[in-house]
């Protein structure tokens, strides 16, 4: 792995293995701002809002209105999608599993939209009544380790890059939409740089590490702050370094501005996606 220290206090990470297109991105995140404005949300709202529903809010306005990103890769050619949607990695069983919550049009969405959503679908996958993940689950749990990875390779690519769903077995078209949020600080890590699942089939891959305080440069002085690791993993065959960085400064911005993020896409008058092909 190298590594590059840029000023602006991110690590970016190139793999070595000359068949990977993955780079990676990790920068600390000072927490004030959003936890004030999360706060604000939950007394409005009575919704149980968190950063893991905030990462994604921040996440769908940087993506908004960019084709480049929100797109599958079919057979060799680039294929823009007609709506942004983003999958959040539920924990089961006490990690021993893992679930996903797909919110699609979410750059149309509000915090309490995202939040009610994701709550709603989570209780019904944690509590096993989720008929899809109960499909997907029941349909792989007999299938041998050593031919498991081959098989969520081939069915990755029929729902992912052909866009074709198998009812039958519980998999959607696009179940992951275009970015998967994971946010492993609830298992105890703070740091953590994850691949790309081959499976997933998506240009980009938030995880969202631990809460740790530490004294952070707030002006002209040194003060003692929540602090969080992000990691972007993202794809490079689909974009370039210059595009990329448009994305990753964007999402930036907005966890550090809460308030930048809560008008929804259309609300910003920002193209939707199909309108961005039609043009």
């Amino acid at each position: 792995m190298q590594y590059c220290r840029m000023e602006s206090q991110c690590i970016f990470a190139k793999p070595l293995a000359p068949n990977s297109s993955a780079v990676f991105v990790s920068f600390e995140w000072d927490t004030t701002r959003a936890q004030e404005f999360l706060e604000k949300k939950r007394a409005e709202s009575n919704l149980p809002v968190t950063l893991t529903h905030f990462v994604g809010l921040a996440a769908s306005r940087a993506l908004a209105n960019q084709p480049d990103l929100n797109g599958r890769l079919s057979f060799g050619n680039y294929i823009p999608k007609d709506t942004l949607g983003i999958s959040f990695l539920v924990s089961l069983d006490n990690g021993k599993d893992l679930g996903a919550c797909t919110v699609e049009k979410i750059d149309e969405k509000s915090i309490e939209e995202i939040c009610q959503e994701l709550t709603s679908t989570s209780k019904k996958i944690r509590s096993h009544t989720d008929k899809q993940h109960a499909q997907r689950t029941g349909a792989l749990g007999f299938i041998p380790t050593f031919i498991l990875e081959p098989i969520m390779f081939i069915m990755g690519y029929i729902t992912s890059n052909l866009g074709i769903s198998l009812p039958m077995l519980g998999f959607k078209k696009y179940p992951f939409g275009t970015c998967v949020i994971t946010s492993v600080g609830m298992l105890g890590y703070e740091h953590v740089f994850v691949p790309l699942p081959p499976y997933t089939n998506v240009p980009l891959l938030i995880t969202v590490g631990g809460t740790k305080r530490k004294p952070i440069a707030v002006g002209d002085e040194v003060k003692i702050r929540d602090v969080i690791n992000v990691t972007l993993t993202l794809d490079h065959r689909y974009t370039d370094g210059a595009r990329a960085m448009e994305v990753y400064r964007k999402f930036v911005d907005g966890l550090h501005d809460p308030e930048s993020c809560v008008k929804s896409a259309r609300e910003q008058e920002i193209k939707s996606p199909a309108q961005i092909q039609a043009a």
